[in-house]
């Protein structure tokens, strides 16, 4: 569909643990973000996106999660398209096998 990078949940997280510029941005709605979601990732819906990646710095290094992997897909793209450094990560949070926040 896109030609972007793709990492797994297991090449994500040790990113997010070992560089301190690296953001998981959680793609999803807000609903299903108050269901479950991936400690210290951070909120912006794949809809609102074209109006918040101002918010974005594009020093940091930004890794997608959405449900399974298909809308962060899109956001990737996007961001890659506006000069930031992003990568899909591969199934969503349906595939992340590590601590998660419910409620």
């Amino acid at each position: 569909m896109f030609n972007i990078p793709e990492i797994t949940p297991e090449e994500a997280k040790k990113i997010l643990e070992s560089d301190p510029n690296a953001v998981l941005l959680d793609v999803r709605t807000p609903q299903e973000y108050r269901q479950i979601r991936v400690p210290g990732s951070v909120l912006i819906p794949v809809d609102d996106l074209r109006f918040k990646f101002k918010e974005l710095d594009k020093n940091k290094k930004y890794i997608v999660m959405c449900r399974s992997g298909n809308r962060s897909a899109f956001a990737t793209y996007a961001l890659r398209q506006l000069g930031f450094e992003a990568f899909n990560m591969i199934g969503g949070i349906l595939n992340w096998p590590y601590e998660t926040e419910r409620g």
